[in-house]
């Protein structure tokens, strides 16, 4: 038997199963695509108007405390990521937060206002919270640093102020006009602290926009769900066979190359499929990634075109999965675990900046790592030859680990 007959052999199987493979296919990219389109559609999200509840407690009814909260829920530059909710009790906050029903919880003690008043040593904001780091911490500090800070001094300077006015010869009438406009002097300053900056946006990772950073993101999930729809490709083969083949002059490296080209092409096929249907999705205005709209043809001919480096490398990283694990069974759960996990550490469901420092180093170099890297860099028009290399390496290495394993297989006789 030479190589070739071997090869058209698995063409002949694999267009066999074709039909199903592709049907499964379209399966996956129509769930994955209702779930990206749904968060597309979010205003929430397209808008930048998400926010974050804050609880807040403070037992004081002190008026320039309930005025500041009051400026900050209306007036402040917060109040657009933030929504600062009151509560009479900390266990009502407490149930609150473990409900998730608040992102955090902030707790202002008596000894709070009285040291304010007075100027002692401020004690400080009880602030809860479910996790020590994230977004929230990062809010739960805003809110913090206005209250401690800005309004607390503020208060604290007009109370002096006023101390020293009552005491001196000015009149009342004239002393609560300058009391006043400090107040006013005060709140200006607080309120225009978002202006003393310029924010530039470079993008949530990568480079991306927050719909190109997901966008990736479904592309990559699609394509590692892609293979499970080739499995029964692979349920089928027995040892015995293989081995047959190499006593007929194909060996293992006939073998694995026959079985890789025949997987990759039904999984570029399906692909390609996809990729047009999302072009068409992409252009009708249903959905607007903004590294699209300048030159939409352009931009994603030269996205398909890494797509494919990383479709090559991960469709030889899934055959070398199906290979080494026995089992009908464990050749699906096993290989699903395997690239679920990859996928989180990668940054598929949300941006890595969210992991540990050594979650986030181990996503980077691995091959769905890698390949988000190749994407990104087709989005954004960034030098990709180092990532597109090091998805050849990936290929080359897993097709390398599959001949040994095929070798193993017929020398043992063993599944």
């Amino acid at each position: 038997m030479k190589t070739s007959a071997y090869f058209y052999g698995q063409v002949k199987r694999i267009l066999k199963l074709f039909p199903r493979i592709f049907l499964l296919s379209v399966v996956f990219a129509v769930v994955i695509g209702v779930c990206g389109m749904l968060y597309a559609g979010n205003s929430n999200y397209t808008k930048d108007t998400a926010k974050y509840d804050i609880g807040i407690l403070c037992s004081s009814d002190n008026e320039l405390v309930t005025l500041g909260l009051k400026l900050i829920r209306n007036l402040d530059d917060s109040r657009y990521m933030v929504n600062i909710i009151s509560f009479d009790s900390e266990e009502a906050g407490f149930d609150a937060l473990h409900a998730n029903e608040i992102s955090a919880f902030a707790v202002i003690p008596d000894e709070f206002i009285d040291a304010m008043m007075y100027l002692d040593e401020t004690p400080h904001i009880k602030l809860y919270t479910a996790s020590q780091k994230g977004i929230t911490t990062v809010f739960m500090n805003e809110v913090a640093d206005v209250i401690s800070n800005d309004v607390v001094y503020a208060e604290a300077g007009i109370y002096s102020f006023a101390d020293s006015l009552y005491g001196s010869d000015v009149t009342y009438d004239r002393a609560s006009v300058m009391i006043d406009t400090l107040f006013y002097k005060y709140m200006t300053a607080l309120f225009n602290r978002g202006e003393v900056s310029e924010v530039t946006e470079l993008g949530l990772g990568n480079g991306l926009s927050l719909l190109g950073y997901f966008f990736c993101g479904l592309v990559l999930f699609y394509t590692v769900m892609l293979s499970f729809c080739c499995i029964s490709y692979f349920t089928g083969k027995r040892t015995e066979f293989f081995m047959i083949s190499a006593s007929k002059g194909v060996g293992p490296v006939g073998q694995v190359l026959s079985e890789y080209v025949c997987f990759f092409a039904a999984n570029l096929l399906c692909a390609v499929f996809t990729l047009i249907c999302v072009y068409f999705v992409l252009t009708s205005g249903l959905v607007g990634v903004g590294e699209f709209e300048e030159n939409p043809l352009k931009s994603y001919l030269a996205f398909s075109g890494c797509y494919i480096f990383v479709l090559m490398a991960l469709t030889a990283f899934e055959f070398m999965l199906f290979e080494v694990i026995s089992g009908v069974i464990n050749k699906f759960l096993m290989p699903f675990i395997v690239l679920i996990g990859f996928s989180f550490l990668s940054g598929y469901f949300y941006p890595k900046s969210f992991l540990p420092k050594v979650a986030q180093t181990i996503g980077d170099v691995l091959p769905t790592g890698v390949a988000y890297k190749v994407l990104a860099a087709g989005l954004t028009g960034k030098d990709n030859v180092l990532n597109v290399l090091f998805m050849f390496a990936y290929a080359l290495a897993f097709l390398a680990a599959v001949v040994y394993a095929r070798k193993i297989r017929i020398e043992k006789g063993t599944d």
